[in-house]
């Protein structure tokens, strides 16, 4: 049974279809159509679903992270452009605003798993309001936390919302509830926990609480280099572990890790693609492809934050 990738952007569905030629991500059918004109009747037969699929990066994530391709389960990361901090920040009276169309979709559909990433800034615009409160009408309980690449040791920040909604077994249990205290580092919490109210609610991960140990790591040091004005460039660099990277001083004067090529933005994601018709193109040249690149992984999820976040759902 094939899996099911909907992306309306031609260039990275034929990315996403050079990607299943080379078996790096889950083998399937890929659908170029607005998730507007899909018919909720047509998902039938598929075991996986992933929606707003970009260059595949939950299909990667999920192998990673031990979920089978034959496992069913639903993803989507929701358009961004809204809500991003360099976009239009309409919010949801953007045209693009999808949610609810991707809501009426899974009210009819109802599957057991989804996963979802949103940027962060989405959750001063009510998106993450009104995705828990359709899912735990449906009866769905709802977990989130907000990660950032440097979690995982990356070289960037790249904080995205990660959310996970399981359907309940039962009509009982729609007074469970998610304790969300999830954002990395922040005061100690802990990074997840799932469960009912109370005071012995909830389980704690400890895959999170490793990565709760990196981001102290990373904040130690960020402030370190925040502190180094441009003439104590030299100083700030031996600060940092990663001798290959290299610093770029910014506008506002502070200095961001760069490298030469644009694939440690989104660690992880395979970078062979084609272009149109049957041939190859290397995304790390810059000819005509340079575009499609940048679009491509600037959209993708840090495969590797994702994985981690996956394991955590599994383990409880």
């Amino acid at each position: 049974m094939a899996v099911y990738y909907n992306e309306f952007d031609p260039e990275a569905a034929a990315w996403l279809e050079q990607l299943i030629k080379m078996g790096l991500i889950a083998d399937g059918f890929v659908d170029q159509r607005s998730i507007t004109e899909v018919d909720p009747n047509e998902l039938n037969g598929f075991t996986q679903h992933h929606f707003f699929a970009g260059i595949g990066g939950w299909s990667l994530a999920l192998r990673k992270a031990g979920w089978p391709d034959e496992k069913p389960v639903w993803t989507a990361s929701l358009p961004c452009q809204p809500f991003s901090e360099v976009g239009s920040r309409k919010g949801t009276n953007d045209d693009r605003h999808l949610l609810p169309a991707f809501l009426e979709i899974v009210t009819q559909r109802k599957p057991n798993q989804i996963f979802g990433e949103q940027v962060e800034s989405a959750i001063r615009h009510d998106w993450l309001d009104d995705l828990q409160t359709t899912m735990e009408k449906e009866n769905y309980a709802v977990g989130h936390c907000v990660l950032g690449a440097h979690s995982i040791d990356a070289a960037h920040i790249r904080k995205r919302l990660y959310w996970v909604a399981s359907r309940l077994p039962n009509t009982e249990d729609r007074n469970w509830r998610t304790e969300s205290q999830c954002t990395v580092g922040a005061g100690g919490k802990s990074p997840v926990k799932f469960g009912r109210d109370g005071p012995n609610s909830g389980m704690d991960n400890t895959e999170f609480q490793r990565l709760e140990g990196h981001r102290r790591n990373e904040n130690h040091i960020d402030k370190q280099r925040r502190q180094h004005t441009e003439q104590d460039r030299s100083i700030a660099e031996a600060s940092i572990r990663n001798e290959d990277i290299e610093w770029l001083y910014c506008r506002d004067k502070k200095y961001r890790p760069i490298k030469s090529s644009i694939k440690p933005v989104v660690d992880g994601i395979p970078r062979g693609m084609v272009y149109s018709g049957d041939r190859i193109y290397d995304p790390n040249n810059t000819g005509i492809n340079r575009k499609t690149r940048i679009k491509g992984y600037g959209n993708a999820i840090q495969v590797d934050v994702a994985k981690e976040f996956i394991k955590a759902y599994l383990e409880i």
